[in-house]
């Protein structure tokens, strides 16, 4: 396996996760956005010739750092912030890529040799996040860097919001549950049985949901005995 390995001079950038995490409460501006990409580390994917030289020589002038191999490999260096990648005609192998896939959280730019409509349904297939087209310009990347970033950051903020909602969802369904059962086993109403949940989970500094689920757990185990063997 040939390898070709650039890094640019620039102060070494934390661990992703440990830079998104700390950004992960609010969406970041433009310009922090290309403040963060000055002092990126940019893994790229694409055999050494003309195109890549420009590629490199570009991001070394925004301040990127960057790694620069060939073929593509399954684990990423540690600290990659974004990679771009040759999508040529092999690109379906490539999906067993543990790094290539629609729920990455490191944003993706794909590098095509021409556009049509089944490179462009490979490519979102694959997860990409944003396109370049060969041969690379300097003109442009800049634009589709910060573009990418914050499509990526989206996609993880909706990902997050539609997490919360399925738990909250879940936690109504389980107090729900609960009530009902409550109010069945004392002769209450749903609200008194509400109080109830919301009085235990105050007495026992946990949530109200906590109380729900603990109380399904035991009538679930009071239904269900084991069987003596």
């Amino acid at each position: 396996m040939r390898r070709s390995i650039a890094l640019a001079e620039s102060p070494t950038a934390p661990h992703y996760g440990q830079r998104q995490a700390k950004q992960a409460q609010a969406p970041r501006s433009t310009l922090e956005l290309f403040r963060h990409l000055r002092h990126a580390c940019i893994t790229i994917f694409h055999p050494e010739d003309e195109n890549r030289e420009v590629l490199t020589q570009q991001l070394h002038r925004i301040g990127c750092q960057t790694v620069a191999l060939w073929p593509p490999v399954a684990e990423l260096p540690a600290q990659t912030e974004l990679v771009i990648f040759l999508l040529d005609a092999q690109a379906s192998a490539k999906k067993k890529l543990p790094w290539l896939t629609p729920e990455s959280a490191i944003p993706l730019i794909g590098v095509l040799d021409y556009e049509n409509p089944t490179t462009l349904e490979t490519a979102t297939a694959l997860g990409c996040h944003g396109m370049l087209v060969r041969p690379l310009q300097a003109k442009g990347l800049l634009s589709t860097l910060i573009l990418t970033m914050h499509h990526c950051q989206q996609l993880k903020t909706l990902r997050k919001r539609n997490q919360r909602l399925e738990e909250k969802l879940q936690a109504a369904g389980e107090i729900s549950a609960a009530q009902a059962m409550l109010a069945h086993a004392r002769g209450i109403s749903a609200t008194e049985a509400y109080k109830v949940l919301r009085e235990q989970a105050m007495l026992k500094r946990v949530t109200v949901e906590d109380i729900a689920r603990a109380l399904l757990q035991t009538d679930g185990l009071l239904s269900n005995p084991a069987k003596p063997r």
